[in-house]
């Protein structure tokens, strides 16, 4: 049942990633803070007991919405098999960049809720980043030290939050902040480096 009593039926499923949708479009534009759950019900054309059906509080909503969010990313930089490490590095520092880029919608004005959050953000954020630190060591044919895995890890931070400083700055160049976050993983991890061997680009 909805509120208007013309909400299309769904599978419970689907039923949540509507819901999810819905709540990410509104925590980014109202806030964490502001957003409802009778709101986010009212958008969805579903009663708010349904909303808690699936989450048992906003916060469950909202790291529901962080975890989409995350696994969105994770798709987007997914690492091709094929091609040569540079190659591959640059596209997914690329989708990366595209991602917390205003044309992405909500995600960078959802991780700008972080604060409301810290504990449940940085553990999804952490937890991306392993991922993605396991995925560039394997590209690079790299050994999987603690000291590699903790030196990837933190240029993932350098690069998310370069590409959050960058993201609303129309006059920098994403291929230059590419350039820059290719130089940084070859400086911090000098066994890439011979792999991540970059001529200069024309006309730089």
């Amino acid at each position: 049942m909805s509120n208007n009593g013309t909400a299309k039926r769904l599978e419970p499923g689907d039923r949540r990633d509507q819901i999810v949708r819905i709540a990410g479009g509104i925590f980014s534009s109202d806030g964490y803070d502001k957003a409802s759950m009778s709101g986010i019900a009212k958008q969805a054309g579903v009663t708010r007991a349904l909303v808690y059906h699936y989450f048992p509080d906003k916060a469950a909503l909202f790291e529901a919405v962080l975890r989409a969010e995350a696994d969105a990313l994770l798709a987007a930089t997914r690492l091709d098999a094929t091609l040569p490490p540079l190659e591959n590095i640059r596209r997914a520092i690329s989708a990366y960049l595209i991602h917390f880029s205003p044309a992405s919608d909500k995600a960078p004005n959802l991780h700008a809720q972080a604060d409301a959050q810290p504990a449940m953000t940085g553990r999804i954020r952490g937890a991306n980043h392993a991922i993605l630190a396991q995925r560039v060591t394997r590209a690079l044919s790299v050994e999987g030290d603690a000291l590699t895995h903790a030196a990837i890890v933190a240029w993932l931070e350098f690069v998310t939050a370069l590409a959050r400083e960058t993201s609303a700055t129309p006059d920098i160049d994403r291929e230059a902040v590419v350039d820059l976050s290719v130089a940084t993983l070859r400086a911090i991890v000098p066994a890439a480096a011979a792999l991540l061997h970059q001529a200069p680009l024309p006309g730089r």
